[in-house]
């Protein structure tokens, strides 16, 4: 079975993948750490082991440095992805049949940047119509002060100006530089292409030098301009680049996990969370299920199961939780009915993936409140944090009067490797029997 795990860079991905790989590693002597997995609940699990990657396949997800991070003193979140990693794990199990007979489950689960999910999108596109979306948003909203250094060399080189690499390259570095401050000062999500906040391993770096240049109406890209040397730049990194690494992908995907930092988004307030759930509808579009999707004419993906996933439910207490699965699963509303009308079964939670807080209480102007309790990164005392209240459905206008509340990044629990416990989580039992379930019954 092949399990895609996707999501936008922060999303959770790496923490993901360790605490998955590693509580079924435990599961055999913990099972107790899974107790909504059923095949871990009922000690059908009678072995675990990780196995290397076939010969010249991508380089292994790198587990023991990732948990070696979570037993470091203090310990440390583990390192995210650079580039594609495959983690292989086999799982010996009884069925849960009559016969109760033993057999083999062999999981191929893929990692990669989530950057590179937003190149998906790209493939269904002409670089005019990229050009013409990419500069409408750049010009308004808290992305036009960030874009003003690239736009203004747009207008001193125009796309019918004689197309010198030389000067392409530098239209590139200046709309680098603005996607970067787009996600690092106001915490955007829809910045394409994916690979120009993290290339990983290119081969001919020059095929990343291009923009999005205006079109005037009705003008096409002459022969030797600025415009005709982006286009040809934007089809080769499509046909070079973004095709290959998701035929590699989705190729014979069987579940699909979609990661999505909610809470992050509401953080950095109503642009970013507006922003996020387009680059979320954007890419979904292009995974959508059914006859004419991008992904099945390309990859005959043949993907059943569809999980998405709200992350860091830790962040809020238990009652939040149940609100953060209710707007997550309203976020996904639209791509449920297409995958459900594709036969596909499609679910929404709320999970913890490495879990770094407990839930308890407080009193906020002499009233109780649900707050949850943990050590932020780098600190000395633990702290009673009250997140808010998390709606349950896309907030209206009045809700963003004022900034929601900033969420401390807490400081991971430490992993013991000898005591074989696994790592603590919330829901990530209850994904796991979702997603490989019925192929350890």
């Amino acid at each position: 079975m092949r399990l895609a795990v996707t999501g936008l860079s922060g999303s959770g991905k790496t923490a993901f993948i360790t605490s998955l790989v590693h509580n079924l590693l435990n599961a055999v002597g913990q099972p107790a750490r899974l107790p909504f997995f059923r095949a871990a609940a009922e000690r059908r699990i009678l072995a675990a082991q990780l196995d290397a990657p076939p010969a010249q396949s991508v380089a292994p997800f790198p587990v023991r440095d990732a948990i070696g991070a979570l037993a470091a003193d203090p310990p440390q979140w583990p390192a995210s992805t650079t580039d594609l990693r495959r983690a292989d794990l086999t799982l010996r199990f009884t069925s849960a049949g009559f016969f109760g007979g033993t057999a083999e489950l062999r999981l191929e689960i893929l990692d990669y940047p989530g950057e590179w999910l937003l190149d998906l999108p790209l493939l269904g596109l002409t670089y005019r119509d990229w050009s013409r979306a990419t500069l409408e948003r750049a010009r308004r909203g808290p992305r036009a002060p960030l874009a003003r250094d690239w736009l203004d060399f747009l207008a001193r080189h125009p796309a019918d100006s004689v197309g010198e690499p030389q000067v392409a390259q530098q239209a590139h570095d200046l709309y680098r530089a603005f996607l970067a401050a787009c996600r690092t000062q106001e915490q955007l999500s829809l910045l394409q292409p994916g690979r120009f906040l993290n290339p990983g391993q290119i081969a001919d770096p020059s095929l990343l030098w291009f923009c999005p240049v205006p079109f005037a109406i009705g003008a096409h890209a002459r022969e030797g301009s600025m415009a005709a040397l982006m286009e040809a730049r934007f089809e080769a990194y499509k046909q070079v680049v973004v095709q290959p690494f998701f035929t590699q992908l989705a190729r014979g995907v069987d579940r699909q996990i979609v990661l999505v930092d909610v809470l992050r988004a509401l953080n950095a307030g109503q642009a970013a969370f507006g922003d996020q759930r387009l680059a979320f509808e954007t890419i979904l579009a292009a995974f959508r299920f059914g006859r004419r999707s991008i992904l099945r004419i390309l990859f005959s993906a043949r993907i059943d199961r569809v999980l998405f996933a709200a992350t860091k439910a830790d962040h809020v207490p238990a009652l939040q939780r149940d609100h953060l699965e209710a707007l997550m699963a309203n976020l996904v509303a639209v791509p449920t009915l297409r995958a459900e009308a594709a036969n596909a079964r499609v679910a929404a939670t709320a999970l913890a993936s490495i879990r770094c807080t407990e839930d308890g209480t407080d009193a906020i102007d002499r009233r109780k409140v649900d707050v949850v309790i943990g050590l932020p990164q780098g600190g000395d005392r633990r702290i009673r944090f009250f997140p808010g209240i998390v709606p349950v459905t896309p907030p209206p206008e009045g809700f963003w009067g004022e900034r929601f509340t900033e969420f401390p990044v807490f400081q991971p629990p430490r992993i013991v490797h000898a005591a074989g416990d696994g790592v603590p989580h919330i829901n990530l039992d209850k994904a796991l029997d979702f997603l490989l379930g019925d192929a350890l019954a």
